[in-house]
């Protein structure tokens, strides 16, 4: 199954949805048009009950995007530029709690909007070529769609100030020794990475990946008391599901689980 849109191509196969960028002759830049149809993309993923993992990719063999639209945010004053990034912040959380597990395959340049909406994936896989930075310090402004939050909580506070106040670049290496990323490959070989990861995740339960992904991203949010207290209710809850009652008594019969919605 497939969608496509101005900005994307969105492929359905296997319990897989693969979202990708499909702007190369503008390196993938996020305007507002992109960002609402990537937020409708999402939706739709969101909403699909075949779906166990999503993987966010690009088309151009030069950036996963080279960020946001400067010409556009030029224009914008106070009450425009919350609206953007409101609607930044919008697919970024749309991405982080509403999706099963999001796998993001990184190339070539990963500027400022591109890093942001990364972070928000469970997920990311970076090509030998990557280049990373959050560079809105020298446009006069800061990252607006979540980086100042989740950029520290996946790096560390002091190396996020870094990286945001010196809007300094980061290649494969380094990012993976901080941790931006979670793996680095050869270019050739991004997507195979993405894809076998997907297709693992796709082999899981929908509600169990769902419910678990709630629970971790839960650690960033509250104390661990209420963390612990909400562990409890949502996994005494999984045991009113199918695709619970199909996977424990698939083990017991030593046979792989059948799960439905497929």
């Amino acid at each position: 199954m497939q969608g496509t849109w101005a900005s994307l191509v969105l492929e359905k196969n296997n319990g897989v949805a693969c979202l990708s960028l499909n702007r190369p002759e503008r390196l993938n830049v996020f305007n507002s048009l992109v960002l609402r149809e990537l937020n409708a993309a999402l939706t739709d993923v969101a909403s699909d009950e075949r779906i166990r993992a999503v993987i966010l990719r690009s088309n151009c063999a030069k950036a996963f995007t080279a960020g946001a639209d400067i010409t556009e945010m030029r224009q914008l004053n106070p009450r425009t530029a919350r609206e953007f990034s409101a609607l930044g912040h919008l697919v970024a959380r749309r991405i982080e709690t509403e999706l099963p597990p999001t796998i993001v395959a990184l190339n070539g340049y990963v500027m400022g909007g591109g890093v942001e909406i990364a972070c928000a994936c469970d997920f990311r896989i970076a090509s030998e070529d990557v280049v990373m930075a959050q560079p809105e310090i020298d446009i006069g402004i800061f990252p607006g769609w979540g980086g100042s939050q989740r950029l520290s909580r996946i790096i560390g506070y002091p190396r996020a100030k870094d990286l945001i106040f010196t809007g300094r670049r980061v290649k494969a290496a380094e990012a993976l020794q901080l941790g931006l990323v979670h793996q680095v490959v050869p270019r050739s070989e991004l997507d195979n990475a993405a894809t076998e990861l997907a297709r693992v995740l796709a082999e899981k339960s929908r509600s169990a990946l769902i419910a678990a992904k709630r629970a971790v991203n839960l650690t960033q949010e509250v104390p661990l008391a209420t963390g612990l207290e909400e562990e409890i209710q949502t996994w005494a809850l999984m045991f009113d599901t199918p695709d619970q009652i199909e996977a424990m008594t698939a083990f017991l019969e030593k046979r792989k689980p059948q799960f439905g919605n497929k």
